[in-house]
């Protein structure tokens, strides 16, 4: 596929990594383990970055594929309905196959990360029109969103409350406020997206982010020290929380992220065929993210329905969730080139393909 930007794709592939390696450490059955365990530290960080990654390049790659197209309205329908619908039946599936009524972490009507694909996906029409300045305010404005409406993101909800909807009116909360990925402040990585696509529109847009965020990353940790809090949690009291994702999380992952993406594309741009050839080889599992995000569910909704066996070791876990996470690799290569016509990207492509004529 020479027409599409390699780096993108390698990103697209860390990041789909990166949630099945949080997902499958989070099914397995530890007991006991420090917070301060190497390994322990090594999966949080991971963990931390693998939904900004991925929610990120999803901004990436609908907003091209958008921008690619000038369209009319019922363009726009035939071109958004497709993946809203996907989206939200995939997003159906992952909650019905890792439910918590077989050991999972999901009710069937959790809104999570696909339900806020398809709203960035509605919203892509409008984004798309708004030029990089604009885009780049509201993007710093999201940011700013957890903070604004602190007191309504759900920071006294524990996960069980956080995935619980029941309504209407608890499901419009859950999707926006306070569920697992709502929409505020989530689309600032969306919007960041936009941003990376468009980056050649502003040069210095790169360099400013890194050093302010760099800034505002040292800022958290002299915080963290000063104060004697733990610098990064899940939830609880913490400088960086990322349920509910408070500012400073969303500040020191984008550093990372945008870092992550200037790195990869100087690489791509170098005469480095081998370290090209290493990289390539997570292409196909980008191209392919969101049929193996609802398969490797699949995977863990069976483990965590049927494993009936007492706590395992950390080293153990360590193994197991490094075997599931890197097997995909060789498993997108082939299915790519033997069946990747029977995927979700390709149904979304069918679905509008028809839907146009």
């Amino acid at each position: 596929m020479p027409d599409r930007i390699q780096h993108i794709d390698w990103m697209k592939g860390i990041a789909i990594l990166c949630m099945v390696q949080v997902h499958t450490a989070a099914a397995m059955p530890l007991s006991g383990v420090p917070l301060d365990h190497p390994l322990a530290l090594l999966a949080a960080a991971i963990g931390g970055m693998a939904a900004p990654l991925f929610v990120t390049m999803s901004g990436y790659g609908v907003h091209i594929s958008a921008k690619n197209r000038d369209r009319e309205f019922r363009d726009w329908v035939n071109w958004a309905l497709p993946r809203i619908g996907v989206l939200v039946l995939c997003q159906l599936l992952v909650n019905l196959i890792f439910n918590v009524d077989h050991g999972g972490r999901f009710k069937i009507f959790t809104p999570g990360i696909l339900t806020l694909f398809a709203i960035s996906t509605m919203l892509m029409p409008i984004i798309t029109r708004l030029n990089f300045r604009t885009r780049t305010w509201i993007w710093a404005s999201v940011i700013l969103s957890p903070l604004i409406l602190s007191g309504y993101t759900g920071e006294d909800l524990d996960w069980y409350s956080r995935i619980t909807v029941d309504g209407p009116s608890e499901f419009g909360t859950r999707l926006i406020l306070n569920g697992t990925y709502p929409a505020l402040p989530w689309l600032a990585y969306i919007v960041l997206g936009t941003l990376l696509s468009g980056i050649v529109e502003s040069r210095n847009f790169a360099v400013i982010s890194i050093f302010l965020g760099s800034s505002m990353t040292l800022a958290t940790l002299l915080i963290s020290l000063d104060n004697g809090v733990p610098w990064a949690m899940t939830e609880g009291p913490a400088v960086l929380t990322f349920f509910p994702a408070n500012e400073s999380f969303l500040v020191v992952s984008m550093t990372i992220l945008i870092i992550v993406k200037v790195a990869l594309g100087r690489i791509e741009s170098s005469p480095k065929p081998n370290l090209h050839r290493v990289l390539g080889h997570l292409a196909p599992a980008g191209r392919m993210s969101l049929s193996i995000y609802v398969t490797h569910f699949v995977v863990l909704g069976l483990f965590v329905a049927n494993y009936d066996g007492g706590p395992i070791t950390m080293a153990m876990s360590f193994c197991i969730t490094i075997l599931h996470t890197l097997v995909w690799i060789p498993i997108a290569i082939v299915y790519e080139k033997r069946l990747g016509w029977f995927s979700f990207e390709n149904l979304i492509r069918t679905l509008s393909l028809k839907l146009s004529k």
